[in-house]
């Protein structure tokens, strides 16, 4: 199931186009009046749908921004064929002249390229509605306001916008505005990815995944063999209530290891439940003594069983539960501003690890523990304690910083104790997020 979520001229579309693929059944949709309710929506079809598509980017970057969803998000990007569509009823009405334009929303590549396969030159007032890091930039009025100062001061003849309420607000003003709308193309292609995905997600559910629970040794005093028996018993009763509740079963590797075998789709509910701040399945009840628990997911039992391994010897240090993805991606129960990850292939990691010369994974931790201290006041004692090493190679990492242009001096700070002056940094956090990419 995919929910959409849009305007409801836009929803109708969609509707429309579901139905002609014979797959209106596999749609759920909400309609709003005003773009930020989009967050709001979208929570209402989170468990419902394993995908949710906005008919628009500044819904979808209103969802990303709040955050907290399970399902996977995009939107219905405006297509080279919605502008064509639009500039030939302009051509039309123009008896065969183009106005000068503004345009909103529509990729810059995307206007260019449109423009120049129809051998004209592309407008140059074109305004972007999200940054490389996903942020939003401007809001409705901004837009608004962006095309009337266009028009007023004689740069442009006319507006192209793709949002229904700037292309209301700009006619009510008498402002010659065009709406770009989605052709049944676009659509079409970005309802079947969204299918697409969430088969993918329904598959990647039904992967095999364990619940590792590895039971500390007794003390070296000898204990009775009946309240040993007793205990063991009390533990596999747990453990067998806790299986049920995870629509496992129970296995016993060794005297010490037992393995609850269940799916990933559980595990993910498990975590969605944590990150809520519920009690979750990721946690054992009523269990005495010393244990560690750890997850792990995968495509078999020997790979997911060998992922669990890996999150047990995470938790074996601080006694956090961890799980460990086919990816090499980690969730910890003690929470973290970044992913953790045993591996790391993202190409936005990659790429600054070599720009930094640091390893991927270091990289990722770098990025935590800046999460944690103010960027404009970095220095290198607070991002040692943060980063957990030495002053000297946190002043290297600030250096390298510097010199990949994510950091810049902007004082010293001198302590009123022993110890030399510290130089202070500034350090372009968001920059780097959005370089490294929408996972970090």
């Amino acid at each position: 199931m995919i929910g959409i979520i849009g305007p409801e001229d836009s929803i109708r579309l969609v509707q429309e186009v579901a139905a002609g693929e014979g797959r209106a059944e596999e749609v759920s949709v909400r309609t709003y009046t005003d773009p930020e309710q989009a967050p709001e929506l979208a929570r209402e079809l989170d468990d419902l749908c394993q995908v949710l598509l906005f008919t628009g980017r500044i819904p979808y970057t209103f969802a990303a921004s709040a955050g907290g969803l399970r399902a996977e998000i995009d939107y219905i990007r405006h297509a080279g064929i919605d502008l064509y569509r639009t500039l030939s009823r302009m051509l039309l009405a123009g008896a065969g002249r183009l106005p000068r334009v503004s345009v909103d929303t529509i990729e810059a590549d995307t206007v260019r390229e449109t423009y120049h396969d129809i051998e004209l030159t592309p407008p140059t007032d074109i305004l972007p509605i999200a940054d490389a890091s996903g942020l939003l930039l401007p809001g409705l009025a901004e837009v608004t306001a962006y095309h009337r100062e266009r028009y007023e001061s004689g740069a442009v003849e006319a507006c192209l916008t793709c949002l229904g309420a700037v292309h209301r607000e700009l006619r009510e003003r008498g402002v010659p505005v065009w709406r770009v709308e989605h052709t049944r193309a676009s659509v079409r292609d970005a309802l079947r990815r969204a299918w697409l995905a969430a088969e993918v997600r329904q598959s990647r559910a039904t992967q095999i995944a364990v619940m590792m629970i590895e039971v500390a040794e007794s003390g070296t005093r000898p204990q009775d063999p009946y309240q040993a028996e007793r205990q063991r018993l009390r533990l596999r009763e747990a453990l067998l209530e806790h299986a049920e509740r995870m629509r496992g079963r129970l296995n016993t590797i060794d005297d010490r290891t037992l393995l609850i075998t269940t799916t990933r789709g559980t595990v993910e509910s498990a975590i969605a439940r944590h990150r809520a701040g519920h009690a979750s399945l990721l946690t054992l009840r009523g269990v005495d003594g010393e244990h560690t628990v750890g997850f792990g997911a995968g495509t078999t039992i020997a790979a997911a069983e060998a992922n669990a391994r890996q999150a047990l010897a995470l938790g074996r240090g601080n006694g956090d539960t961890h799980v460990v993805f086919p990816d090499g991606e980690i969730y910890s129960t003690r929470g973290s501003a970044v992913k953790q990850r045993l591996r790391e292939t993202a190409p936005g990691v990659l790429r600054v690890s070599e720009q930094l010369r640091l390893g991927p994974l270091s990289t990722r931790r770098l990025l935590e523990a800046l999460h944690q201290m103010d960027p404009n006041q970095v220095t290198a004692r607070g991002l040692a304690d943060a980063y957990g090493v030495e002053a000297r190679s946190a002043r290297r990492l600030l250096k390298a910083l510097r010199a990949a242009g994510f950091a810049e001096e902007v004082g010293v700070h001198v302590s009123t104790g022993a110890g030399r002056p510290q130089t202070v940094y500034r350090v372009a956090l968001q920059r780097l997020v959005g370089a490294i990419g929408a996972d970090a």
